[in-house]
């Protein structure tokens, strides 16, 4: 059950570098941008994180914290249809040849209804549920490996200011979920920015987010949160809400009364039908822990004090054909630092550490192994890694990493070159 001690947030403070290397862009096939805005019907307000589809491709991205949506599809899949899909939303489907050439867009959904009576609940414990959807898992979620292109941004953060900004596009060898290898993964571009200020006298690297953002996928990984047998947790059925029209648990869990050692806690969103885990939102109970640095932090200074205050997680999958896939992971873990014999201890720097994956294209052939020097490594800190995949023309009108918008905003101006590559 300790596994997460070393898998999670590696952290040790050194300096930063920058050096840059060029490397090739790929042409592609002509692509068509698509806008709009999704909004509530009844309310009118709008619906951040709604997911936008195009049937019968990969191409996908979320709603920002305005409703607004923007991607780019190739010429080809004019005539297809765009899907929006949100929690506690009926979906709606839209001809993409309607939306093209408009600027003012504007996509209403309406709120689900569920027959509660159409659905057995046996009572508010979710225990049953939960072991059932570890069981299922290997038949929920796909056998075979497949390929995977990912958008992936890291940051970290002094108090309310930036110090250190990553972003790549990556390769990912997705293993099956009968398997119990770890994902591969590997650069294919990459760019940084810091701000160090020269009276600063901590510097970060932070290590293995790649792998982390990886491993935090839940229905690959369950022991990482759940442990062997999920005996250390209490699940508790907390609602029923509709998602991507059908119904789903919305499971709470926390660790039972009396255990000592740090675990988990949060909510699983478990459909209904197939017992499959679409979202997971949990964090580590960190609080007033004095141990819970050790979890994190790989080396520091004898005389540093470091407090963590907070450590969240969220997973999400997305269903195709009957089968369940990775999409997205975030990680946020937040620490407060202090010297121990400076000014008696009284003043605190707190930092943020934050990295999240979204998934742009998912295929099945050809699905191959990267050879092993092409590889992320758990030990790697991508800060460093991505001064070997650097292209300055490959980022276009995208110029300035903007870490304070959504991911979505980078994916929508990239996503003719976040696709699957010839």
């Amino acid at each position: 059950m300790k596994k997460f001690t070393h898998i999670f947030l590696a952290l040790f403070w050194v300096f930063l570098s920058l050096a840059p290397v060029t490397f090739a862009q790929q042409n592609r096939e002509p692509t068509i941008p698509v806008k709009g805005r999704i909004i509530a019907d009844d309310s009118g307000k709008p619906l951040e994180y709604a997911s936008i589809t195009i049937n019968n491709t990969n191409i996908s991205t979320v709603t920002n914290q305005d409703g607004f949506f923007s991607l780019r599809i190739p010429n080809s899949a004019r005539n297809y249809q765009l899907k929006v899909q949100h929690l506690g939303y009926e979906n709606i489907s839209i001809p993409v040849i309607t939306l093209i050439d408009k600027e003012d867009n504007v996509l209403r959904m309406r709120s689900g209804s569920i027959s509660l009576g159409e659905i057995e609940v046996v009572s508010g414990d979710g225990t049953e549920l939960v072991k059932d959807a570890l069981a299922l898992v290997s038949k929920n979620y796909d056998s075979d490996p497949n390929m995977m292109v990912a958008f992936y941004r890291e940051s970290i953060k002094k108090g309310s200011n930036y110090i250190s900004l990553v972003e790549a596009v990556l390769d990912v060898y997705k293993e099956s979920y009968r398997s119990y290898r770890d994902d591969q993964a590997r650069i294919y571009i990459g760019r940084k920015a810091t701000d160090i200020n020269p009276k600063d006298t901590i510097f970060m690297k932070f290590q293995g987010g790649i792998s982390d953002a990886l491993l935090v996928d839940v229905a690959k990984h369950p022991d990482i949160v759940f442990g062997d047998d999920a005996s250390e947790y209490i699940f508790n059925i907390e609602n029923i809400i509709t998602l991507n029209d059908r119904p789903h648990y919305v499971i709470d869990f926390s660790p039972k009364g009396g255990i000592e050692h740090i675990l988990f806690r949060g909510k699983i969103y478990l459909d209904v039908e197939s017992s499959a885990f679409k979202r997971v939102e949990f964090n580590m109970n960190v609080e007033d822990r004095s141990e819970a640095s050790y979890i994190f932090i790989k080396k520091k200074p004898s005389s540093m004090r470091v407090d963590a205050e907070s450590a969240t997680y969220v997973v999400d999958y997305v269903e195709q054909n009957g089968k369940w896939y990775f999409n997205y992971s975030s990680t946020e873990v937040k620490f407060k630092v202090r010297w121990k014999r400076r000014f008696f201890g009284l003043f605190a720097s707190t930092y943020t550490i934050f990295s999240e994956l979204a998934v742009t294209d998912r295929y099945q052939d050809p699905v191959e192994k990267f050879p092993r020097k092409e590889r992320i490594r758990s030990s790697d800190v991508i800060a460093e890694k991505v001064e070997y995949f650097q292209n300055p023309d490959f980022w276009g009108d995208y110029t300035v990493i903007e870490p304070d918008k959504e991911i979505t905003n980078a994916i929508k101006r990239l996503s003719g070159k976040l696709q699957r590559r010839d």
